[in-house]
C-alpha cells in the first residue's frame, strides 16, 4: 500500500455558512477548518502513529511523524459547497533511530473515530472562538457504516 487518504469534512451547515458568508467571514471559517485539521493530525501523530519491528512485527515502536500532502477542496463532485481537506499520508515513517519503515495501519484505522471527533470538537472550538458560533449541540452520532459527512474518513490509497 502506498499510503492513506484522511478526509476531514465539517458538517454541511458549516460548508453552507462558509459558502454564503462574506469573504472575511468565509476566510475565518476556512482558517478554523484548517486549524481543526492540524489538531486532528497532531492527535494522530501522538496517539496513532507507529511502526512495527522484529520477528512478525511483534514490537511496536515510536516514529518521528507523518509525511503527508494536504489538499483542500471547496465543492463536491456535484458542484455544491463542500469545504473539506484530504491528507495523503505516505506509508513510510521514520523511527527514532532513523530507519524508514511502514506505518502500523492497524492502530491508524482504530483511531479513525477518535481522530474524527478530535477534528469535530476542534472545529467547533475554533468557530466558537473566532465567530462565536458552533455547529452542533452534544456529541455527534457514530455511524457504523457508510461515509459520514461529519467524520474524517480513513481509506487505503
Amino acid at each position: 500500500m502506498a499510503g492513506y487518504d484522511l478526509t476531514f469534512s465539517p458538517v454541511k451547515s458549516v460548508s453552507t455558512l462558509w459558502a454564503v458568508a462574506d469573504p472575511a467571514a468565509a476566510a475565518v471559517i476556512e482558517r478554523a477548518h484548517q486549524a481543526a485539521v492540524k489538531d486532528a493530525l497532531a492527535f494522530i501523530e501522538e496517539h496513532a502513529l507507529y511502526t512495527r519491528t522484529g520477528p512478525q512485527g511483534i514490537r511496536q515502536v515510536n516514529v518521528r511523524g507523518l509525511v503527508a500532502a494536504v489538499f483542500t477542496h471547496r465543492d463536491s463532485r456535484a458542484g455544491d459547497p463542500d469545504l473539506h481537506t484530504h491528507v495523503a499520508v505516505a506509508n513510510k515513517v521514520q523511527t527514532l533511530d532513523g530507519r524508514w519503515l511502514s506505518i502500523d495501519g492497524r492502530v491508524l484505522f482504530k483511531a479513525n473515530v477518535a481522530a474524527s471527533e478530535t477534528y469535530n470538537t476542534a472545529l467547533e472550538q475554533h468557530l466558537r472562538n473566532s465567530l462565536g458560533c458552533g455547529s452542533r449541540n452534544g456529541p455527534a452520532p457514530i455511524r457504523r457504516s457508510g461515509r459520514s459527512r461529519r467524520s474524517s474518513v480513513l481509506t487505503p490509497d
